[in-house]
């Protein structure tokens, strides 16, 4: 039989003369997952974490082991106790749902109490939700500041000057300020240059018209390192004073796997070069640049010979390394305002932008084929490729994408045709490199 819940308060300490119903009823109405735990045994469930986890009612949770609710694959971790859990900042993981549906959540794991109690409070917020989350900022008098340190959002609180009035440990975390040198100076400190001077000399007000601007802002440590954080400020009424209340999240994580989502999205994952989306991209930028410039384009099409042999004898894996090889001596061949891209199994394409003429067209094509036959060794064995080129120039043969695209294929095809190591000028124009 699980511990009332009230119990488990008394079991942290301190009394309150508003009852300890007011603070059940604040934590259940908290939008986050919220988990009380004696040892592994749940002792609590909030209203939200219910409806999240599919169950009705929190009777069917009491006393069940708090790592049913965990995904199979994150059972090492749970296995190492909570204990060891309270020791990180934030935990990334997936949650199930009772219907076996997978929740992805950030967690965070305190410990309440005395050691010898083994009593935690278990946070999650669902990814997916953050920014209703922090929209959904709750009023100074919802918060007993004992919820207050342990929540993972900095909460800065600021008179109508701009004056830090309260800073807690996430915020501390976050800022890498102690909140005793953080309070009674200006907000301006929590911000870089560019931000401040927005601020201007108070702070208040003008935070609030630059938060107008987008919830997310640029932060500022006490070592000066600038970092991205979501804010969202509440205006606060205390008889007939008003002060501001600003939720701070740091989501320098979050930018990072944005930017490596975006990174997977439009780069080829084995290769590390544009993948054909992002070709797509270069190329009608690299038109439009033509265009302005009265400038000429080359678009290269290169595909590869011999290479299915060394995947049928010698396995995906080494040809995997040779494809590697290849763009690295293919992209080190050519200028550094040219684009190379993997557009399929064995075959490539590259962007030449700014060319003065066929002279310089021919030179780079014999350089792409000079790095294609390259020999790639693995294992001590030497794998030694061909390339058949195919190319269309702007505005020469095309004016448009997918004209230029098609007619640099045709002249691909053509020197494939022709044998090995041959280069095709739209139409049908085969260059002997050996004159280079």
């Amino acid at each position: 039989m699980a511990v009332p819940f009230s119990n488990e308060l008394r079991l942290i300490g301190g009394k309150s003369d508003d009852g300890w119903d007011i603070r059940l009823d604040l934590l259940d109405r908290m939008q986050n997952l919220i988990i009380l735990a004696r040892r592994r045994s749940i002792c609590f469930v909030n209203s939200a974490g219910l409806n999240w986890l599919g169950y009705k009612t929190s009777a069917d949770l009491l006393a069940k082991e708090v790592g049913l609710l965990f995904h199979s694959d994150y059972t090492e971790l749970v296995a190492m106790g909570l204990d060891l859990l309270a020791e990180e900042q934030m935990i990334p993981l997936k949650l199930l749902r009772l219907d076996d549906t997978e929740i992805e959540v950030e967690m965070w794991v305190n410990r309440l109490g005395t050691p010898g109690e083994e009593i935690f409070i278990i946070e999650a917020r669902n990814i997916g939700d953050h920014l209703k989350a922090a929209r959904a900022l709750r009023s100074r008098e919802q918060w007993l500041e004992g919820i207050i340190n342990t929540v993972a959002d900095g909460i800065v609180t600021v008179d109508k000057r701009g004056i830090v009035q309260t800073f807690n440990p996430a915020a501390e975390r976050i800022f890498r300020f102690k909140a005793d040198e953080i309070i009674g100076k200006s907000i301006r400190r929590l911000v870089p240059t560019p931000v401040a001077e927005k601020l201007g000399e108070g702070g208040s007000v003008a935070w609030q018209e630059v938060i107008k601007l987008g919830e997310e802002l640029m932060g500022m440590r006490k070592n000066g390192d600038v970092f991205p954080m979501e804010v969202s400020v509440s205006e606060m009424h205390q008889g007939e004073s008003i002060s501001y209340a600003s939720v701070v999240r740091d989501i320098t994580a979050r930018k990072r796997a944005e930017e490596h989502i975006r990174h997977l999205a439009h780069h080829d994952q084995l290769t590390g070069l544009p993948n054909r989306f992002l070709f797509a991209d270069r190329l009608e930028e690299a038109l439009n640049r033509a265009l302005r410039h009265h400038s000429r384009i080359a678009l290269v099409f290169i595909d590869l010979n011999r290479f299915k042999p060394v995947n049928d004898i010698y396995g995906h894996a080494v040809g995997d390394k040779v494809l590697v090889g290849v763009a690295r001596r293919v992209r080190a061949c050519l200028r550094k305002t040219d684009t190379v891209a993997r557009i399929g199994g064995d075959e490539f394409v590259a962007i030449l932008e700014e060319i003065t003429g066929e002279k310089e067209v021919r030179l780079l094509a014999s350089k792409i084929v000079a790095a294609v036959a390259t020999p790639e060794v693995i294992d001590g064995i030497p794998h030694i490729l061909g390339a058949s080129i195919g190319i269309a120039l702007y505005p020469d043969d095309a004016t448009d994408a997918v004209d230029l695209i098609d007619k640099a294929d045709k002249a691909m095809y053509h020197a494939k045709h022709h044998g090995d190591g041959r280069v095709c000028l739209f139409p049908t124009t085969l260059w002997n490199l050996d004159e280079e």
